[in-house]
Formats: structure tokens, sequence, C-alpha cells
């Protein structure tokens, strides 16, 4: 009878060790399923592709893919969504295997208390702005802000403070926070802007047709919303750049995710590739040139683009 019972605790301990041990030959979709899901979330815009909601091609398919390549713990996915429904997603949806991350997201103090962010994944160029009429020359009495002057991102600069002062009116979308808004808040008044929904927009072609309709006089547009328009289209619109909002040298276009534990852990992993990145000449140079694609500057801007890309890094 011991004999039977002592066969029984080994066989019973063999297949208890055989279920605990890992599968070394675990591979493809089977490990990924054992894996926790990114959700890259990107609001529509022109260059995407996809069925549905999923984003499957573009230049900025192509900036979150290569760094995903960098998160190779995890599942991988892109999506579009307008922006208050992006947000909602990141604030709302908890999940120990699932995070909603978005990508392109710009620093904004109030946003840390429902989100992780990452360190910034490009850098500033010159921020430009679109009219119909010619803005310049511009009176004003803030000294030489109003003045014309050679700027060094290619376009004449102006004053943003003395546009809105003289009443000049502009556009701000709703769920839309960015470095533009940011500045405009500082002078808008309720004659100089026009508050608009920014749901299912494309905000840059839609800014344009604003400024074309004479809604408003002037407003921010992407390069990307440049590159859209035909040679035509551009040569009746005139395109500046901000004094205010020109020269100083930032990282930009953060991941933003759920401040959940799985959050936590995609921002800091995020962030030790990029420092690895950084550090690195061959994988920064790959980096830069797809970000600058995805950007969607004018290629007379892309010595600009690689000296400020070079001073940014310098520093980390």
């Amino acid at each position: 009878m011991p004999a039977v019972v002592a066969l029984f605790i080994f066989l019973f301990l063999s297949i208890s060790v055989s279920f605990a041990q890992p599968n070394d030959e675990c591979e493809g979709d089977t490990c990924n399923t054992l894996k926790p899901t990114v959700v890259w979330v990107r609001p529509p815009e022109l260059g995407a592709k996809g069925p549905g909601i999923a984003i499957t091609s573009g230049p900025v398919y192509n900036v979150m893919a290569h760094l995903s390549g960098y998160l190779d713990n995890y599942n991988h996915e892109f999506e579009a969504y307008p922006v208050k429904r992006a947000w909602s997603l990141i604030q709302h949806e908890k999940s120990a295997q699932r995070v909603y991350c978005f990508y392109g997201a710009s620093y904004q103090e109030e946003r840390t208390k429902w989100g992780y962010y990452s360190l910034p994944t490009s850098i500033n160029l010159p921020l430009l702005i679109v009219s119909k009429r010619e803005l310049l020359p511009l009176k004003s009495n803030q000294g030489n802000h109003g003045t014309e002057k050679k700027g060094k991102g290619q376009f004449p600069s102006i004053s943003l403070q003395a546009l809105l002062n003289q009443h000049f009116k502009t556009v701000l979308y709703n769920d839309v926070s960015n470095a533009y808004a940011s500045a405009v808040e500082q002078w808008a008044t309720k004659y100089n802007v026009l508050r608009v929904n920014s749901l299912g927009k494309d905000l840059g072609m839609h800014t344009i047709a604003l400024i074309k309709s004479g809604r408003v006089d002037f407003g921010y547009v992407g390069p990307r919303g440049l590159a859209a328009l035909s040679k035509d289209e551009l040569n009746d619109l005139h395109v500046y750049q901000l004094s205010e909002l020109s020269t100083g040298l930032r990282g930009t276009k953060r991941l933003l995710c759920s401040k959940t534990e799985l959050g936590r852990e995609v921002t800091s992993g995020l962030n030790n590739a990029l420092r690895l990145i950084f550090s690195q000449p061959d994988k920064s140079k790959i980096l830069r040139d797809t970000q600058f694609t995805a950007d969607g500057y004018s290629n007379r801007l892309k010595p600009l683009f690689d000296k400020r890309w070079d001073a940014y890094v310098s520093k980390k």
C-alpha cells in the first residue's frame, strides 16, 4: 500500500511540474495571445488607410510601427478615432491586458491626472499660419512685434499677439490642446477667436475652408495640410511663421497612455527605447528621417529639421 501511495504522489508531482514549466516551443500566434496589447490611437487623417478604424499605412503609421518595434513585449494595434473619443478611451478603458495610448500628444499638465506621458519623439520647427490676404506690414504697439522680418524657417515672421490685439480672427477647436491653442488663449476675446467642434473634422482642411470663406482671417495649418494643397491653392494663400512659437527648440509628439500599471510600463519602455535611439547615431537618423516624413514638412526644410534634431538630441 505505501508503494502505491508513493507512486501516486510521484505521478501527481510530475504532472504539476510539467504544467508549471514554460513552453520553450511557444511561438507565433500562441505566444502573442499571452502578451498585453497596446492600442496606438490617432485622429483620422490624410494618408491613413485601413478597414474600419484600423490604420494600416501612411507616414504616421510608419512612425508608430517603427517605435512599436522597440516594444516587443506587447502586441500592437493602430486605430483611428475622433479626438474626443480617443481621450475618452484613454481615460476610461482600464484593463491589465489592454491599454490605449495616443500618439502625437502635446504635453498638458492637466492630462497627467489621467495619463502617463513618454518623452518627446520628435522636435518642433517654426509654427506656420495661413491667411487669405496679406497680413504684412502689420502696425504694432509692441515694439518690433508686428513688423516683418526674415525668419529662419523660410517664411516671413509675424506676431500672434499683434494679430489678435488688432482683432484679426483665428479658429480654435474644442478638445484640441497644443502649443498654438495655448498661445492664442493668452490674448483671446470673443471677437478674435472662433470656437468650433473638432469632432470628425480634418482640422487642417477645415481651417483652410474657414479662411477661404472669410469666417476667420488666419489659422494654424500643419505641414501635412499645406502639402495636400495644389500649387494653385497654395499660391492663393499667404504663409507666415509665428515669432512667439518659432525660435525655441523643444521636443514634441509624445505617447500618452492610460494611467494604469500597463500604461506606466509602456511609456517607461518607450522612454528606455528613445534613450537608446538618441544615443546611437544610426538609430537616431532612422527615427529622424521617418519622423520628418510623417510630419509632412517640405523637403526644403530638411536641413533645418536635421540641425534642430541634432541640437535637441545632443542635450539628452
